[in-house]
């Protein structure tokens, strides 16, 4: 009888132990400070290679190209602003019946919505806000060039940027609205996008792999017909049969 109350001892002191190290988290410990870094690098040189190449493509274009390639950058901004909302708000329910039916969309889903930190984050925070920051110089290079043949670049600029910005809020407003209505369909969506990429590369990988092993044997074919060891041997054992009586 004395064995039950030392086993409740060691279960009472396992579950002090699990609540202190739980009172000891702190707002800094609840961090990913290695998503934190990775977020800052990839978001820098993300940034960089748009900046450039929206400058260098605004020097060589019309009115009419910039403000396509404008609204390009607000819609890309807009997409990802829904996929990152439908990604943190959607259910794993749907998904996990998928993926017992062994459906590649159901398991992408999942992960996808288990990393939902991640992922939103990187929707939202790294390409959204590039991409809000790349419109922003695209409209004031766009102003520049009107300005240049107006000749009055104060009104030009600000009424440019005040419809661009107008429209990037209108627009993240509406994706908000269908990344919360539709989350399951949208994260079904970028899953099966997911999938199709990575079947095609498994694909490859398979191809890849038969023509390694069929290099290999041949190789070893080879290896065997052009080895003397061999032959020495089968020489041997064909003059021990003649020598039989």
């Amino acid at each position: 009888m004395e064995d039950v109350p030392r086993k409740n001892d060691k279960k009472n002191n396992e579950k002090q132990q699990k609540s202190a190290k739980q009172k000891k988290k702190t707002p800094l410990n609840l961090i990913n400070w290695k998503w934190v870094v990775t977020v800052f690098f990839s978001s820098l040189s993300i940034s960089i290679v748009l900046s450039i190449l929206s400058s260098e493509i605004m020097n060589y274009v019309n009115v009419i190209v910039s403000v396509l390639i404008l609204l390009m950058f607000i819609i890309l901004g807009v997409i990802f602003d829904i996929i990152g909302l439908a990604v943190a708000t959607a259910s794993e329910k749907p998904f996990h019946s998928m993926s017992a039916q062994k459906i590649n969309a159901g398991k992408k889903g999942l992960q996808l919505i288990k990393h939902a930190e991640q992922v939103s984050s990187f929707c939202n925070d790294v390409i959204g806000d590039i991409c809000s920051v790349v419109s922003g110089s695209t409209a004031a290079a766009i102003a520049i060039k009107i300005a240049t043949a107006e000749g009055s670049l104060f009104w030009v600029n600000l009424i440019i940027c005040g419809i661009v910005s107008a429209l990037t809020v209108g627009a993240k407003a509406m994706g908000k609205a269908l990344g919360m209505n539709y989350s399951t369909e949208i994260v079904t969506i970028v899953a099966k996008i997911m999938s199709f990429f990575s079947f095609k590369k498994k694909k490859g990988n398979k191809k890849s792999k038969k023509k390694n092993k069929s290099k290999n044997k041949k190789e070893e074919q080879e290896d065997k017909s052009s080895d003397p060891k061999n032959g020495n041997v089968q020489i041997h054992e064909d003059d021990d049969l003649r020598k039989q009586p």
